[in-house]
């Protein structure tokens, strides 16, 4: 009879351990094992006891209360990796990675002679991928580039245990997709037990074999990861964790089937977000002429059906792609979109993208432009998504742009409008944008980080930064929730500028030019749908489960601005009344001349990026190969011609930050 395997000796455990600090309970009583060459990811909101967590496991943190077994227990030890790489800047990358050696010879394990010392770390940076990195200096490497350093410093102790802090947390999404996809292949080589906290849910999806949630008071729950879709996974965790990051009640998450425009609620006023019963006041097509008209049923049975996915971030910016799914834009047009996707972070979004996971996408106009000419991704601009849509919320205490010298503010991309615009406040200032620097009020320096947009309420919350500049409707949460105030809209700084643009792989519009335009058509007419209607697209999102943050708080953003500006221009959120700008805004057709200008910014943004692409540009050519502008403009005409949108067919850039 054969004898059952035997259940594998976990390499580190905690039995109802506890932590806690006088009167306050860092983190409650808490069981979990780390088994034997597993992959374990943590995620969960701010403050729920997660860094917590890795120093009880690396023995940095005492328990106040049950049992915690560390590596060093049985002969072995642990390594643990910050979100800053922390290199010793007189180092190169190869003597930096030698220090892991030096400080286990430090504990007493001992490394042979310097020439052992040597080989062994020359065999690591080649079994790791980045031998061509060693003589570099830590000034010379990329945000990825020197965090990989790290991690390689950490493995060369050859630890039983590998502890990472979010260390790809101030990476852009294209250098944390490529870093997380290079510690998935150094994992699954070492076999090495690692233990990874994140804020990010997509993140722990992608990379753990198993993902603890770890909730505020202390509830551990822990899923198997092993032979479940990612997409399902993410999307059974997301409620309960953008509740836990939200601190509000909210929609479950789901993307409902395709309605017509006659089940398209009307609301009966602004702000109310009260259903009423379908009346002849319910959401029209846009364009009366017949001949802008889109195809009818009858006209679209005779086109060739498609289907094509759609990708989201659950923000605002993404309610023209959601609103001409859930009108039926799409399906009038001979284009069936299954349940849309909802994504929680760019890197993951892209990647889908690029990987024919999804076929339409909304993503930031910064990004669009790194993504195909520094990443190579083949990526065509078939309009502009929305304009605005985004707002710089503070403390309550800081009044002005000046009043964040010597603190922390968080942006959720380096290539993103919102890290542009704030560095334009900031330059007008007088301030200086800095990066991996603690921040200087003598020195008038403000310190950047990325943050999930779902982590930035909590973060302001508990005073980790001082301020975020991000998209609708966490602005908006802030502001609900009483723990900010908006002290710019970016719109406000400039007028009507491109966020996020509709963007679909080139091939699409290379090979089925006819399909692409129709996607384009959906796209524009949605957003004169919103913009007739601005209450029951809000309804729509909301009471649609297309975005989990609360009805309020969406109501906020796309309807009640026009009541409140006269507060917001007293507070000095707004300073240009006259140009009479929504806190979102929808005008599909993409002006060259921001193209041209986003280049010109982007270069005089800081970014913890490679920036060479940029100098290659010529910013006066850049926009006839980033947009299909013939689809474009065509779609613009479909939808009732620019004066439906209440846009001009040149327009001169205004900046005044």
């Amino acid at each position: 009879m054969s004898q059952p395997e035997p259940h594998p000796q976990p390499v580190a455990s905690l039995a109802r351990a506890r932590v806690t600090r006088g009167t306050t309970v860092l983190l409650p009583e808490l069981s979990l094992e780390v088994l034997p060459g597993e992959l374990l990811t943590v995620v969960g909101p701010s403050g729920a006891g997660k860094s917590t967590l890795l120093g009880l496991l690396a023995g940095l943190i005492q328990p106040t209360g049950g049992s915690v077994r560390r590596p060093e227990d049985s002969g072995g030890s642990a390594r643990l990796v910050f979100q800053e790489p922390r290199l010793l800047p007189w180092r190169t990358a190869e003597e930096n990675v030698r220090l892991g050696l030096e400080f286990r010879a430090n504990g007493g394990s001992g490394i042979g002679h310097a020439h052992d010392a040597d080989e062994r770390v020359h065999r690591l940076l080649q079994e790791l991928g980045i031998a061509e990195l060693a003589n570099r200096m830590p000034e010379e490497l990329s945000g990825g580039q020197a965090q990989r350093v790290a991690i390689a410093r950490a493995v060369a102790a050859a630890p039983t245990l590998l502890l990472l802090d979010e260390p790809f947390s101030a990476l852009d999404p294209v250098t944390r997709a490529d870093t997380q996809q290079w510690l998935r292949a150094v994992h699954r080589q070492l076999g090495l037990s690692t233990v990874l906290v994140t804020h990010d849910l997509s993140e722990a999806v992608r990379l753990g074999d198993r993902i603890a949630v770890l909730k505020r008071g202390g509830a551990l729950e822990v899923f198997e990861a092993a032979g479940t879709d990612p997409v399902t996974l993410e999307s059974e965790l997301l409620r309960s964790f953008t509740q836990l990051d939200e601190g509000d009640e909210v929609a479950p998450v789901r993307s409902p089937r395709a309605r017509s425009r006659r089940e398209f609620i009307s609301v009966a006023a602004a702000g109310a977000l009260i259903a009423l019963p379908l009346a002849a006041s319910a959401l029209v097509r846009p364009a009366a002429n017949a001949q802008q008209s889109p195809p009818g049923a009858a006209e679209a049975a005779e086109i060739e059906r498609a289907e094509l996915r759609i990708g989201y971030l659950p923000i605002t910016d993404a309610a023209p792609l959601l609103i001409a799914h859930d009108s039926g834009a799409f399906s009038e047009r001979g284009i069936d979109t299954p349940t849309p996707t909802l994504f929680r972070s760019w890197a993951t979004l892209v990647e889908a993208l690029q990987g024919g996971s999804i076929d339409v996408a909304h993503l930031l106009m910064p990004l669009a432009m790194q993504l195909r000419y520094d990443a190579e991704v083949p990526i065509k601009v078939l309009a502009w998504n929305h304009v605005n849509g985004s707002a710089l919320a503070v403390r309550h205490e800081i009044d002005d742009v000046a009043g964040l010298a010597g603190t922390s503010v968080a942006v959720p991309g380096w290539f993103s409008i919102h890290n542009v615009v704030l560095q334009q406040m900031l330059r007008a200032t007088g301030l200086t944008a800095v990066i991996n620097t603690p921040p200087s009020a003598e020195a008038g320096t403000v310190q950047l980080v990325v943050l999930a947009p779902a982590d930035m309420p909590t973060a302001l919350g508990n005073g980790a930064i001082s301020g975020y500049i991000v998209a609708e409707p966490f602005c908006a949460v802030a502001e609900a929730q009483g723990i900010g105030k908006i002290l710019r809209f970016t719109g406000d700084v400039w007028k009507e500028h491109a966020c996020c643009v509709t963007v679909v792989r080139e091939d699409l519009v290379s090979e089925r030019p006819e399909l692409a335009q129709r996607v384009a058509d959906a796209v524009v007419a949605a957003q004169r749908l919103i913009l007739e209607d601005r209450a029951a697209a809000a309804d729509r999102l909301s009471a649609g489960g297309y975005l989990p943050q609360p009805p309020q708080a969406i109501a906020k953003v796309l309807i009640e601005h026009s009541e409140t500006q006269d507060a917001y221009a007293a507070s000095g959120a707004v300073e240009h009344l006259e140009w009479e700008q929504p806190r979102i805004g929808f005008q599909p057709y993409a002006y060259p001349s921001y193209t041209e200008r986003l280049v010109e910014e982007l270069r005089l943004t800081t970014v913890d990026a490679n920036t060479e692409w940029l100098a290659g540009l010529n910013p006066a050519t850049v926009h006839d190969d980033l947009v299909s502008t013939v689809i474009n403009q065509r779609a613009v005409e479909a939808a009732g011609g620019l004066s439906a949108f209440g846009a001009t067919s040149t327009r001169k850039e205004l900046v005044q930050p």
